[in-house]
């Protein structure tokens, strides 16, 4: 028999390497099975009749050989091939060695042209009305089969060649002639959530299904609603972090992808993340900003707790069970009961209803017209801009800048609980509305820093009041009661957290007071100056020497055309600074 001298290059995968050792196997055992006579096929013993007898390892050898190459030479003399039938296959058998011998000398060319005149010769037999003759026949054609796909699996990584691509292509020549189980994956890979979870269809998904469909149907309805609206941001950023898109059926079932979802046990966000875990993530939980509730940071988080769970366990199924319940609980689960079949685990009846509860979401989320959800009212897509902002800034200045409205800016950027940029940050991103980003930009750098910061912080102290809180500040009591929503401004405890309005905040809120009780309002960018009237003063000649209009002086001072001035008053007037 020859031997087969097959060069594996130190640069195959795992799955080629195993496939063509697979296939040397194939051929081996093939080789053995029909260059065995029949008189010595079978095991013997003194007493026992050669024909009849085998060993228990021979049996099996045997069956496995069978139900592979659809021929056993080794059974009783009436299930062989007739002896005409017999030369002719030794023939063919003589030019699939001379083949299996060229190759194993790396020289394919004259492997090809053996099993090119060997596929002649098998195709010129196809009408011989012979089944143990066919049997024989689908043997050779298995074994042409396994030495073409090692000529492939060769070739492949020969240099300079995409072995992807030559894997593909090679394969596909071979149309079918192999199992599944010996041809490697390429292309784009096949995410194992199918074959893990979504592929499963018993009574506990079927429960899960009628409720969505049944008393569940409006809240189902609208989940698919808020899915037409974040579903292509969210599934973009899931396939960027290598994540199967479908897993965005895991923030449909956890917060039915709502931005500012809070759990009873305070998991907040359209990923429903615990504070701890969160910050873990690298997502920010603080005072000033929540990341829980950005749709794009909290997705990314998600997409790498995904993958770290994926890591451990291998398993999407064990993957979303434990991210109910937590990793280390599912660990002890699986420990304990000796199986990592998660359909067999003794969980928590919560995340025992979890997997099942994805399944039924995801196979009504991708064909929802089947269950009968018609999409009666579209939802149009979430898009927006994304700037830096430098500076701590507020939504409201943000939104004058985009000609949005806050509300608009407020529903963009969920995370910023105080309605402005954290001042402890440096540059923040913050989403604008559509097409925005240059115009924001242009009309933010024209704004002064002193207008930006609207915000701080203060928390408050033993024997504190509002009163001076406000005064310490410079703004009033009603200020701060507005942004904190304070319904009793004695109501004030130690260590509560106020929102104190600061300069940008407090100076259009005073020009909107002066402006509804008929008062100047100097343009920004102007100064004031104060003047002392003394005896013999006139009102133009204290505005010539202001360097300011008549009319300015009576409209800043409420002076009207029969007021008089006296000495002593005091006058204002406002001048560009500079």
């Amino acid at each position: 028999m020859p031997i087969l001298k097959i060069k594996i290059p130190s640069r195959w995968g795992a799955t080629s390497s195993l496939a063509v050792a697979t296939l040397c196997c194939f051929l081996a055992g093939c080789a053995a099975i029909h260059h065995v006579p029949a008189e010595s096929a079978i095991a013997t013993s003194p007493q026992a009749d050669p024909e009849s007898v085998r060993t228990e390892a021979d049996s099996l050898q045997y069956q496995e050989q069978s139900e592979f190459f659809g021929v056993d030479p080794g059974f009783p003399e009436e299930t062989r091939l007739s002896p005409l039938a017999q030369t002719d296959y030794d023939s063919l058998n003589q030019v699939f060695d001379d083949a299996l011998a060229a190759a194993g000398d790396q020289h394919w060319e004259q492997t090809r042209d053996h099993l090119f005149a060997l596929e002649e010769q098998l195709r010129l037999q196809q009408d011989i009305p012979d089944t143990l003759v066919a049997q024989a026949r689908l043997s050779l054609q298995r074994r042409i089969a396994l030495l073409r796909a090692i000529e492939v699996e060769t070739g492949a990584f020969a240099a300079g060649s995409d072995p992807d691509l030559f894997l593909a292509q090679g394969y596909q020549e071979l149309d079918g002639a192999l199992p599944d189980s010996l041809r490697p994956a390429v292309g784009e890979p096949i995410p194992g959530i199918m074959a893990d979870l979504l592929h499963w269809n018993n009574p506990r998904v079927e429960r899960w299904i009628q409720y969505f469909t049944g008393n569940g149907r409006r809240t189902f309805a609208l989940w698919l609603q808020r899915k037409q609206e974040v579903g292509d941001l969210m599934t973009s950023i899931l396939k960027e972090e290598g994540i199967p898109e479908e897993l965005i059926y895991l923030a449909m079932i956890e917060s039915g992808f709502g931005a500012r979802a809070r759990s009873e046990v305070a998991a907040v966000g359209p990923w429903q993340f615990m504070a701890p875990t969160a910050k873990g993530l690298g997502l920010r939980v603080n005072w000033w900003v929540d990341e829980r509730c950005d749709y794009v940071q909290s997705t990314r988080a998600a997409a790498r707790h995904l993958r770290a769970l994926h890591d451990t366990f291998g398993d999407w199924s064990l993957v979303l069970a434990a991210y109910n319940a937590g990793q280390n609980r599912v660990l002890r689960k699986i420990h304990q009961g000796a199986t990592d079949n998660y359909w067999d685990l003794n969980l928590p009846a919560q995340t025992a209803d979890f997997v099942p509860k994805f399944i039924a979401a995801a196979r009504i989320g991708a064909a929802p017209a089947d269950y009968g959800f018609t999409g009666d009212s579209p939802a149009s897509p979430l898009v927006f801009d994304t700037i830096e902002v430098t500076q701590p800034t507020g939504l409201d200045l943000l939104a004058e800048c985009a000609g949005a409205t806050t509300g608009e800016l407020r529903s963009l950027n969920p995370a910023l609980k105080r309605g402005a940029t954290p001042p402890d940050l440096g540059a923040y991103s913050v989403h604008v509305p559509a097409s925005s980003a240059g115009k924001v930009e242009k009309a933010l750098a024209k704004i002064p820093a002193e207008r930006r910061l609207t915000w701080t912080r203060h928390r408050v102290q033993r024997g504190e009041t509002l009163g001076g809180i406000a005064q310490r500040y410079g703004c009033s009591v009603a200020d701060i009661a507005r942004v904190n929503h304070l319904d009793n401004v004695r109501l004030i405890h130690p260590d509560d957290q106020l929102v104190i309005p600061m300069p940008g905040d407090l100076d259009r809120l005073a020009r909107n007071r002066a402006e509804e009780k008929g008062h100047y309002v100097p343009p920004s960018g102007h100064k004031q100056v104060t003047y002392k009237v003394r005896p013999g003063d006139t009102l133009s000649g204290i505005a010539h020497r202001l360097g300011v209009t008549v009319t300015h002086l009576r409209k800043v001072n409420n002076i009207h055309r029969t007021s008089l001035i006296h000495p002593g008053d005091r006058l204002f007037a406002y001048r560009p600074t500079g």
